[in-house]
């Protein structure tokens, strides 16, 4: 005979029906969002002291001649990718561009602009000649077999369906050809 083992910890953690507490996981789901936000928080601001710093240094470096550095300033403003020297040495600082977001991207690329979109549309279709004579044909083909399958008072004969009345038309159609 096989003995059952359980885990305690499941029936106390459910409610009377067996399933599990809403409000607890509603708590915990709230409680991973809010250190979701607090993650991302917090990674926004590292990025914007960086960039801060990086622009400070830029600027600094901007206001002093090349020729009066000292080598540890030298790399720096080499290695810096908001600083570039210039041929003549001169220190200038690149304008600060914030990495695009795939809606910037897509917008750039021009792939959906409005003239892209309405360029392969023709605004005015010409039907064709053959398609306008076959929905004359069978237009009346559809009244002579309503006129043969349905009562003078309008109503389908019995053991007739709309199917049948298509059908008809269908059979008359192919006998106009």
């Amino acid at each position: 005979m096989v003995e059952y083992s359980f885990d305690r910890d499941d029936f106390f953690d459910r409610d009377a029906r067996g399933l599990f507490d809403e409000r607890e996981m509603r708590r915990e789901m709230d409680l991973m969002d809010e250190i979701r936000r607090e993650r991302a928080l917090m990674e926004r601001d590292r990025m914007d002291d960086e960039m801060r710093r990086a622009a400070e240094e830029a600027a600094k470096l901007e206001q002093t001649k090349i020729e009066s550095l000292q080598q540890e300033q030298l790399v720096e403003a080499i290695n810096n990718p908001l600083v570039s020297v210039t041929p003549d040495g001169r220190i200038s600082s690149r304008r600060v561009r914030r990495m695009p977001s795939g809606r910037d991207v897509i917008r750039r690329s021009g792939q959906f602009n409005r003239a892209n979109l309405l360029m392969g549309i023709n605004p005015v279709k010409k039907p064709r000649k053959k398609n306008k004579k076959h929905c004359k044909n069978l237009s009346q083909c559809l009244r002579q077999a309503n006129a043969e399958l349905r009562t003078k008072s309008g109503k389908l004969r019995k053991g007739k369906s709309q199917a049948d009345i298509m059908r008809r038309a269908q059979r008359l159609l192919r006998k106009m050809k």
